[in-house]
């Protein structure tokens, strides 16, 4: 009965129920719609610029004159909507914009989805999507406007490394008052949340580049958008090893190179989310190879992808659940490498050696590579200022756009006499902390059940999507970008069609992308004093169509999937 239970989770799931197929649509007919999807995207982007420009910006003014240029191709937007403020003007029309994109973008992947064509005709297809998302991601280099200023953090960071060789992670940048960028960051007092192979790469432009903010802006834009491109690619070619379809590959890279988020916060936000996925997605790459190849269960197969996966740690703390499951993963992968049968316990656990050599190895291998970067911030500190250096940071302290935000946004605008037991425990950071550690150990368990009928690539990036999904839903601090997070697993999980789950998280992934740009509306005042309602309308959202999808979904025809997914 469990393996029946599971049989939906499991990528080689394939159902019997047919579906009537659908002919492919004309061929001058579909060009025609795709280039207009295409150049849809693109514009709604050009159209923004305006809007974000006549956003005031508390922080900084940035003079960039291309995107001033551009600016000229959307002057003509009313700056006043009637009885409606000039900011709030600004973020409706961005948001109009925005929801426009989405649209191009939705098409263009049902346009794509709906296509049935061979390799070669793809070729045309791709240079279009990779033409689109290169021009949008320009556009957004470029624009002197700025929604969060996490730039300014990493400029900080890098200045207090790079120039005056202090150590981000006991020394705030308040301790040097005197550098130009402490003013700009409104993190100033707090110590660095983010990995040392990041702050090395801050310490860098600290040094290397002079104490401009515009100039810092547009490095690490081109940092992010460059990251962006990669995973393009590393998207293509991960889903080409996994044996995807044409038709598939180019479905997965439209669903990331095109979505409006992704370009958004990574050519005008220049988030640190998209490098840390280029690990994630490496790692995945390596182990994709390494499956197909059948040296996955050989040192020179696994151990690459630790590293990959232990550097995007290193990035950002939050790829460390990924790097749990892959771990175990590895481990079901050597017990189960010569058991034919799902309960073949007994043979299973004569490979039981093999497999806790190789979590060694892992463990030795990961740990080392933490230590050589690591371990030159950590020298001569004590290990308890080590461990307040992870628990001081604010993303560790606080809350932000999140559930437990919402609950203490209401305790502060209502004036509640007695104190409601309830409501104070969920205004506990410790208690929002340990839900998100018993989530991780829930995934961990359902991974491991999972693992053991099917331990494959497919099966570990599922599981991942889904973990790091439920994290996004119920985190204490979230921002927009972090959905960067699971999109990349999620388009990475085609064809999804013919599982109910995997279709339920992609429904859920996109739909988080566009519910989680509703904090700019929040954070820009536009629903008065109402702000705690955030989290129930960038997370309820997604999680009401992933129960939609489970409840809505349908097999589809076996032979539809089969043509998919090289067997």
């Amino acid at each position: 009965m469990l393996e029946e239970s599971v049989k939906d989770l499991l990528p080689g799931y394939r159902p019997a129920v047919s579906a009537p197929q659908h002919a492919s649509p004309n061929n001058a007919g579909w060009s025609t719609g795709f280039l207009l999807c295409a150049s849809g995207l693109v514009m709604c982007v050009l159209l923004t610029v305006t809007p974000l420009i006549r956003i005031p910006d508390p922080v900084l003014n940035l003079h960039l004159a291309p995107g001033f240029f551009l600016a000229n191709a959307s002057n003509w937007l009313p700056s006043r909507l009637g009885p409606v403020n000039q900011l709030s003007t600004a973020y409706l029309e961005f948001f109009s914009l925005i929801t426009l994109a989405f649209f191009c973008y939705g098409l263009g992947a049902l346009l794509v989805g709906r296509r049935v064509e061979a390799a070669g005709g793809q070729k045309r297809i791709r240079g279009i999507i990779w033409l689109s998302a290169v021009l949008a991601g320009v556009v957004y280099v470029v624009t002197p406007a700025m929604l969060s200023h996490d730039i300014l953090v990493y400029a900080s960071f890098g200045r207090v490394l790079g120039i005056y060789h202090a150590n981000p992670y006991f020394v705030p940048v308040s301790a040097f008052p005197q550098d130009p960028f402490t003013g700009l960051n409104y993190w100033s007092s707090a110590i660095s949340a983010y990995g040392p192979v990041w702050m090395l790469i801050c310490g860098f432009f600290g040094w290397l580049l002079s104490p401009d903010p515009a100039l810092y802006v547009v490095v690490f834009r081109l940092i992010a958008l460059a990251a962006q491109l990669l995973n393009i690619w590393q998207v293509e070619r991960i889903l080409q090893t996994m044996g995807g379809s044409p038709r598939v590959v180019t479905l997965g890279m439209l669903l990331f190179a095109w979505n409006p988020l992704l370009l958004l916060e990574s050519g005008l936000g220049g988030h640190n989310d998209d490098f840390m996925l280029t690990f994630v997605l490496m790692g995945i790459l390596l182990a994709a190879d390494a499956e197909a190849h059948e040296r996955l269960l050989y040192p020179r197969g696994y151990l690459p992808v630790v590293v990959a996966l232990t550097l995007a740690v290193l990035v950002k703390f939050t790829a460390l659940p990924i790097l749990a499951l892959y771990l175990l993963f590895l481990v079901y992968k050597f017990l189960r490498s010569t058991s034919d049968s799902p309960r073949g316990l007994r043979w299973a656990l004569c490979n039981w050696r093999l497999a806790l050599l190789a979590l060694l190895c892992s463990f030795l291998a990961g740990g080392l590579l933490t230590l050589v970067f690591y371990g030159p911030f950590w020298l001569g500190h004590n290990l308890q200022a080590i461990m307040a250096s992870f628990k001081n940071p604010p993303s560790s302290l606080y809350s932000e756009n999140s559930f437990m935000r919402s609950v203490v946004e209401w305790l502060m605008h209502h004036s509640i006499r007695q104190q409601n037991s309830l409501l104070l425990l969920l205004s506990s950071r410790s208690f929002w902390n340990e839900l998100n550690f018993i989530a991780i150990i829930l995934c961990l368990f359902l991974g491991a059940i999972l693992f053991w009928f099917r331990p494959t690539v497919r099966a570990f990036v599922v599981i991942a999507l889904a973990t790091m999904c439920m994290i996004l839903l119920i985190t204490p601090w979230f921002y927009s970008w972090y959905v960067t997070w699971i999109l990349g697993l999620a388009v990475i999980c085609l064809p999804a069609r013919g599982s109910r789950i995997k279709t339920a998280l992609l429904v859920l992934t996109c739909t988080f992308s566009f519910s989680a740009l509703l904090t700019y509306l929040f954070g820009a005042g536009l629903f008065g004093s109402d702000d705690y309602l955030v989290s129930l309308f960038t997370t309820v959202p997604p999680a009401c169509t992933f129960l939609l999808a489970l409840i809505l979904w349908q097999p589809v025809n076996s032979r539809q999937i089969s043509g998919d997914i090289a067997r």
